[in-house]
């Protein structure tokens, strides 16, 4: 068998994984196994500490992955009859790890209830319950209230990728 050689990039191609996505000149997006899956877990709420002590207590292994946001660490496991996945990117601002099912379930608070007896930590350790993307429209400031070049101006989306985030779960500078 005869070797093919495969050319390399054009000096022009941007990384795959750079955003903003589709504006350069490579022909190929790339995405990451996370960004493929999270929009399908149902996010149950977020625990005012990292992924790190949860998987230790657990012994898990705690996998480094990206998205269209930034790297982040996470966690997918089972636990006495549900699927979890625990996630937090590096740049969240909120500095809170996501709690998520993977498959989603009805009793989301019983889910999120035996996490915390699991990992033996009291409701103190959660940052908030249910969906942050939920209730959004009460959270979210008027626009005449923020105060950053981040925040939404003047109707305009923010510009940086944790402005948007942040603004997307309704935490702007009012909620901060």
């Amino acid at each position: 068998m005869t070797e093919i050689e495969v050319p390399g990039p054009e000096p022009d191609w941007q990384p795959a994984v750079q955003p903003p996505y589709y504006t350069g000149k490579n022909p190929a997006h790339q995405y990451s196994v996370w960004e493929h899956s999270a929009p399908l877990f149902q996010m149950i709420g977020a625990l005012a500490l990292p992924v790190q002590p949860v998987a230790q207590r657990l012994r898990l292994h705690v996998e480094r992955s990206w998205d269209g946001l930034d790297d982040l660490d996470v966690v997918l496991f089972r636990l006495k009859g549900f699927s979890f996945a625990i996630s937090k990117h590096d740049g969240n601002p909120a500095g809170v790890s996501y709690v998520w099912l993977t498959q989603p379930h009805e009793q989301a608070n019983k889910a999120l209830d035996t996490l915390l007896e699991a990992v033996g930590i009291e409701e103190d350790a959660v940052a908030f319950r249910g969906d942050a993307h939920e209730d959004r429209t009460e959270r979210t400031a008027p626009a005449q209230d923020a105060d950053s070049p981040d925040e939404v101006s003047g109707g305009s989306l923010p510009t940086s990728r944790w402005a948007r985030f942040r603004h997307a779960i309704g935490m702007t500078s009012a909620t901060r």
